[in-house]
């Protein structure tokens, strides 16, 4: 959660232009995409959540695939990988824990391969380069850097013949917040900080938008407590960090 001024870009007029890097594919006739299908049953919200943690797990297993969520559909998933490699049946073991179904394989067109180039590169860049928003961050530890910290715009566009990456370097400033930005009455805050079972509560909360990672959508501030609640699917650190792991 960042507050409203979330970045000074400071070089964001910077005269300098992009970097470019062009790589020559390898044959594409090599290669295959298959379209894989979650069960349905579940609300929207678990679906893209199974979804993301399914790319992120044949990520990690597999070094010799690339993934990606079909744009726009929660319950599909692409993946591109050599047609031996899909033809040893290396993927069956998790397609069967989530349930899901594989379409047949098909030719891999562009388009799909800079899909699943762009989040496979996204996601593997973690943790020493995190999404937030458009921008790739440098450091494990970004979120508690109150300094000027290193981001990138990592741009990638495929044709029948080669993938251009298109690089562009920033200098970003990305303050944790403080509480005293939400516009809240010093004697709440007092009270707060006093007192470890008290609860702010969003009427009491002026400035009430923020912006959430890792998407940077907006994001309505319902109230502040020092703990999770019992009610809370997050319980621990280690819980958001898992939720936070699954979302990249």
């Amino acid at each position: 959660m960042l507050r409203h001024s979330f970045s000074q870009q400071e070089n964001m007029n910077d005269p300098r232009q992009p970097s470019l890097f062009f790589i020559t594919l390898p044959d594409l006739h090599k290669l295959c995409a298959v379209r894989i299908i979650l069960s349905h049953g579940a609300a929207d919200t678990e679906i893209r959540s199974t979804q993301l943690k399914m790319c992120r797990q044949l990520l990690l297993s597999h070094q010799d695939v690339l993934t990606s969520p079909v744009p726009g559909i929660f319950d599909q998933i692409w993946v591109v990988m050599a047609i031996p490699f899909y033809k040893a049946g290396k993927l069956n073991a998790c397609i069967e824990q989530y349930g899901a179904k594989v379409e047949a394989p098909q030719r891999v067109i562009p388009v799909i391969l800079q899909n699943c180039l762009s989040y496979s590169l996204t996601a593997r860049l973690a943790p020493a380069w995190n999404k937030t928003g458009y921008l790739l961050v440098q450091g494990r530890e970004f979120l508690s850097q109150k300094g000027k910290q290193s981001a990138i715009v990592l741009n990638i566009n495929v044709t029948e013949t080669q993938v251009c990456l298109c690089i562009e370097a920033y200098t970003i400033r990305l303050p944790p917040p403080e509480l005293r930005e939400f516009g809240i009455s010093p004697s709440i805050l007092k009270d707060f900080d006093t007192h470890k079972n008290v609860v702010i509560e969003g009427d009491s909360i002026p400035n009430h938008w923020c912006y959430v990672l890792p998407s940077m959508k907006m994001g309505k501030l319902v109230c502040i407590l020092h703990t999770a609640p019992p009610d809370s699917p997050f319980q621990s650190y280690e819980d958001f960090q898992t939720h936070w792991d699954n979302l990249i």
